[in-house]
Order: structure tokens, then sequence, then C-alpha cells
């Protein structure tokens, strides 16, 4: 089979959602930087190659041996890499579980993430925001979702743009203090070199559940420079403002390096940008979960409505997710999946998927 082929089958879906929510509401939001990096002081800049290192490893073993065996679902990848048996039955159900985790996980960021940048720049309230904004992605996925699968990859490369240039913009306003910043002691003092890998192989194994995503080596190139330049924009920021990482009374980060360089029209393509993001990544985890859980519902004979349902069911969990906020969005609920991607994806990827590839079984 070509890879092509795998690549476009329907389990992809289910964990492609996280590229979506990565480079919208997670981490071009400064979020995600602001949960992994930026507490450890200079050496939370260079820990995203960390991170991606790990995301990389999983991701080429998963997907090598998807398109070596030709599995176009994730539960006949399991059955081939873990077997029939009860192992990998329970594993079936693991990436059940995990997938809603990124329901809960990227669709709450999606939805709280543009509630919020609507709320700084225009003053909505959360909800008037994100109530449109659940209900338009349930209209994309139900009756956009082309033009969702082709927009997604420009939409990423557009906010790599617009993220490199608030960063240039922002070096050249003076705004940040960089001397400061490398020379203050970071905001976490306590084994600050462990605690700073341990955060980077913890995201990096939290990314980890996108190993079955379109994803080639010069995105994940993207993504790191990404994530090193959204962390040195936020990073001299820190010693005039440290509340600008605390998500509690920040949830927005580059929302606040973007209004404080006095440039309107910036804040406009900022919130352009993230809104396409948001919507794609939300009606993307629609998508995804109607094609897993669509024999679920295979009593309802119009398939039209069955999706409606599906959609309607996830989406909801979204905005439940979206009602924990960021703050326990990055710190609980994006931990927890890191977690469950150590057990899940990231062991079982250099260890049995690993093992038989190099056999070639």
């Amino acid at each position: 089979m070509k890879k092509k082929g795998i690549f476009a089958a329907s389990f992809i879906g289910v964990a492609s959602v996280w590229l979506g929510g990565h480079f919208g509401p997670g981490f071009a939001t400064g979020a995600f930087s602001a949960q992994y990096y930026e507490r450890y002081g200079w050496i939370g800049l260079v820990m995203p190659l960390l991170a991606m290192l790990i995301t990389g490893g999983v991701m080429f073993y998963m997907v090598e041996y998807a398109r070596s065996k030709g599995t176009t679902n994730y539960r006949s990848f399991v059955q081939s890499a873990f077997g029939s048996d009860t192992f990998g039955k329970v594993m079936v159900i693991f990436y059940d579980i995990l997938f809603i985790g990124t329901v809960i996980g990227a669709g709450g960021l999606a939805v709280a993430g543009e509630a919020n940048i609507l709320g700084k720049v225009y003053g909505l309230g959360f909800w008037t925001a994100a109530i449109p904004t659940i209900i338009v992605a349930a209209l994309l996925c139900l009756y956009g979702s082309k033009l969702v699968a082709r927009s997604s990859k420009y939409m990423m490369y557009a906010i790599v743009v617009i993220v490199l240039l608030i960063f240039v913009l922002s070096c050249a306003s003076g705004k940040p203090d960089y001397s400061a910043a490398f020379a203050a002691p970071p905001l976490e003092q306590n084994n600050t070199l462990l605690n700073a890998i341990w955060k980077a192989i913890l995201y990096g194994c939290f990314q980890s559940t996108i190993a079955f995503n379109v994803m080639s080596v010069s995105d994940l190139i993207v993504t790191v420079i990404l994530m090193i330049a959204i962390a040195a924009t936020l990073f001299g920021y820190i010693p005039g403002n440290p509340d600008i990482v605390n998500l509690g009374k920040t949830p927005v980060p580059m929302m606040a390096v973007i209004m404080g360089l006095g440039k309107p029209w910036l804040t406009i393509i900022f919130v352009i940008l993230m809104t396409f993001a948001v919507l794609t990544s939300a009606a993307g985890i629609a998508n995804a979960g109607c094609v897993r859980f669509s024999k679920l519902f295979s009593g309802i004979k119009n398939v039209q409505l069955r999706r409606a349902i599906i959609t309607a069911i996830l989406l909801g969990i979204a905005a439940f997710g979206a009602w924990l906020d960021m703050e326990k969005l990055t710190k609980t609920v994006t931990t927890y999946i890191g977690y469950a991607g150590i057990v899940g994806l990231v062991i079982p990827a250099f260890t049995i998927v690993r093992a038989k590839l190099k056999k070639g079984e």
C-alpha cells in the first residue's frame, strides 16, 4: 500500500486533531509555552528540541509500522502490533479513552482559547464567544469537512509566519528585556534542570498522540521553530511582567504581547488566524469522532443524523473542557494525557513496534 493511502486512513483523523490543537489554541496562544518552558529560565528555550525528538521517534515507528502492514484504522493497527488477545483488546479501549481525553484537552483548548481571545479584544463574555464557536465548528464538521482538510496545513504555516513576525516586532519595540531575563533566576528554582527536562519529556509524550498524523520531517522542524519563537518572545517579558506566563491571570499570553505592541492590524490578523485554526481544530475533533464511533450508532440509519448526534456529543465534551479554563487544561488535562501517552504510545513505540519493524514482522 502506498504511504498516501495509509496516511489518509480514518484512524489518522482521530490523532490528527492534536496538530490543530497544537498550532492553534495550544501553542500559538502561548499557553503551552507558559506551562512547559517559561518557568525554567533560559534552559526552557531549548527544551522543545527534546520534546520533538520524542514525538518524532514515536511518530516514525508507529506510522512506518502502520504503512508497512497496511493497517487502515487503529483497531487493525493494535491487532497487528499487539495481537488480538486480551492485551490487544485492552489497547483498543485505551486508545478510545485517549481520544476522549483529546476531545477534552484539544477541544477545550480550542473553545477556551477562542473565547479568551475574543473576550480580550472585543470584550465578549466567555460563553457569548464560546457557544457560536461550537455551533460553527459543528456546521463545518457536518458540511465542510473538505474545507477543513484543505485549509489546516496552510493555516499552520500562516500561523508560523505571524508568530515569527510577532517575535521580530516585539524585539524591535524594545519592550522585552532579554538581558534581565537571562540574568534573573528562573521562576521554578527547585531542581530547575531536572524539572525542565521532565516537563519537555512529558510534553513530547503528550504530543506523541499525533503519531498517526500526516506529518513529515519538515513539519517537525516547523513545529520546533514555532515553539522556540513563542518561548523566546514570552521569555523577554517575564522580568517586567511575570504574570504574562501565569495562565490564571493571562490566559492568552501571546495576545497580551500583541496588544502591547499597539498595532491594531496585527491584532486583527492574529484573531482571524486563531479563529480559523480553532474552528478547524474543533471541527477536526468532531469529524474524527464521527469516523471512529459511527458503528456504535449504526442503529440510526440516516448517516447525516448519526453524524450530527456524534458531533453534538463530542463538542459537548469539548465545551466541558473549555469550562475547565486554559490553566487547568494545560496544567492538568495535558499532563494526564502525557502520562497516558507514555504508557500507550511512547513505550510501545520504542519497544514492541520498533522490535517488530527491525525483525520485519
